[in-house]
C-alpha cells in the first residue's frame, strides 16, 4: 500500500514537472520552487515515522570520509531508509544521539541534452549565534525614518555558502544566513538540500512567522539584509531593509541548481527505500497505473565520514512513465538521512526536458545530543 502512495505521489509531481518544463526564467523559477517547496512541506508533514527529538547540544568535529574494503552485511536487525533528508530529528551512531551540523556538498549539474556539466561547491552550517538586530523607527508627524540598533540577540543561525567551481554565469561567492529564534521543524526543513534555502528566506520575509528574525545575503559585491524586530520583542518600531532583493535575477545559476535537484528529489528512489532492508542484497520490480519503477540494492562496506563509521549500501534504480524515463544511483546509510553520493537523469521526451544531477557529501560534522 506504502508503494502505491508513494508511486502515486511521484505521478502527480511528475504532471507539475512536466507542466513547467520550459519555463525557466525570470519569476517563473520562483513559481516553480514555490510548487515543489509545498508538495514537500506536505510530504513532510504527513510523515508517518517517529524520532527522538533533540535536547543538548554539543559540538563534535566534521571531516572527509575514508572508505574500507566490504564488510560482514548479515547483522540479523532490519534497517531502512526512511525518512531521507529529514533535517530536524537526531541520527543514532553507535549509540549515541547526534544533530547533523555541517555539511559539504560537490554538486554538478546538466539541464540539456548534450549540454555542458557546471559543477559548485555548497558548504551548510547550522547553530546558536548571537547578531544584532536592526529597525526602522519613524517619525509619524514627519515621516523621518532612521536606521535604529536594537542590540544583541541570541538566535539560531542556518548559514550557507555556493561557490561555482565551472559555474554557468555564476562567478562569485553566494552567501546567505537565515537566522530565527529557535530551531523548528520548519526552519529544519530544507538544510540539508544541497541548494539554496528560497522558500525558507521568503518565508522570513513575507510569512509573518514570529519566529523569523531576519535575513543576510551577499553575492560579490551586492548584500541584501531584513531584520524583523518583532521576533524579538520590539513593537514600537518598523521591519529594516537594506539591499535589493532582486539580486537574485543576477544568479541564475541558482535556478539550474533548483531544477536540477528536485528532478533528483521526486524522481529518486527514495521513497521505494522506506521499505526495504538495505543491508541485504535485493533486486526487484513494481509498478502501477503504467509506472514500472526497477532497482536493486547490494551491500557494499563501510565508509568513514565526519570521523563515524557508517554502513552503506549501493543502490541503481530506472523507472519509465508515459514519455518520462530515468535512472540513478546512489550510495547511503541506514542510519544517515542524506545520500553519501547519489546521481541521476530525468527525461521527458514531449517536452524535451533532459536534467543529469550529481551530489557527493565532502565533509560532514555533527553535534551530539
Amino acid at each position: 500500500m506504502r508503494k502505491f502512495r508513494a508511486a502515486f505521489a511521484v505521478f502527480l509531481v511528475f504532471l507539475i514537472v512536466v507542466s513547467i518544463s520550459g519555463c525557466l526564467g525570470g519569476e517563473k523559477v520562483k513559481e516553480k520552487a514555490s510548487s515543489v517547496i509545498e508538495s514537500q512541506i506536505e510530504e513532510q508533514t504527513s510523515s508517518e515515522e517517529s524520532y527522538t527529538t533533540p535536547t543538548e547540544e554539543t559540538t563534535t568535529g566534521g571531516g572527509g570520509y575514508t572508505t574500507e574494503s566490504p564488510t560482514e552485511t548479515e547483522t540479523g536487525e532490519y534497517a531502512s531508509w526512511a525518512n531521507p533528508w529529514d533535517a530536524y530529528n537526531s541520527v543514532e551512531i553507535d549509540g549515541q544521539s547526534y544533530l547533523i551540523s555541517y555539511v559539504k556538498y560537490r554538486l554538478r549539474i546538466r539541464t540539456e541534452e548534450g549540454g555542458p556539466i557546471y559543477e559548485y561547491e555548497v558548504e551548510k552550517k547550522r547553530g546558536p549565534a548571537k547578531i544584532h538586530v536592526y529597525g526602522m523607527k519613524i517619525n509619524m508627524e514627519t515621516g523621518e525614518q532612521e536606521k535604529t540598533d536594537l542590540g544583541e540577540f541570541d538566535v539560531y543561525e542556518y548559514y550557507g555558502k555556493i561557490t561555482p567551481i565551472n559555474g554557468k554565469d555564476m562567478n562569485t561567492t553566494f552567501e546567505f544566513k537565515i537566522w530565527v529564534k529557535q530551531r523548528t521543524e520548519d526552519s529544519d526543513l530544507f538544510f540539508l538540500f544541497p541548494t539554496l534555502e528560497f522558500a525558507t528566506i521568503y518565508y522570513n520575509l513575507y510569512a509573518g512567522s514570529g519566529n523569523a528574525v531576519g535575513v543576510w545575503i551577499k553575492y560579490g559585491d551586492k548584500e541584501f539584509a531584513f531584520y524583523s524586530p518583532t521576533a524579538v520583542g520590539e513593537m514600537s518600531v518598523a521591519p529594516y531593509q537594506e539591499g535589493d532583493l532582486n539580486m537574485f535575477s543576477d544568479i541564475p545559476d541558482i535556478e539550474d541548481m533548483y531544477v536540477g535537484w528536485y528532478s533528483m528529489y521526486y524522481f529518486g528512489f527514495w521513497s521505494a527505500l522506506a521499505e526495504e532492508d538495505i543491508y541485504h542484497a535485493t533486486q526487484d520490480s513494481w509498478g502501477i497505473m503504467g509506472w514500472q519503477y526497477n532497482y536493486e540494492i547490494n551491500p557494499d562496506g563501510t565508509i568513514t565520514l565526519g570521523g563515524k563509521d557508517f554502513k552503506v549500501s549501493n543502490v541503481k534504480w530506472n523507472y519509465s512513465f508515459g514519455g518520462a524515463t530515468g535512472q540513478g544511483e546512489a550510495t547511503i546509510a541506514a542510519n544517515l538521512p542524506i545520500p553519501i553520493e547519489a546521481k541521476g537523469v530525468f527525461i521527458e521526451q514531449q517536452s524535451g526536458t533532459n536534467v543529469f544531477m550529481h551530489i557527493k557529501i565532502e565533509e560532514l560534522g555533527f553535534e551530539k545530543l
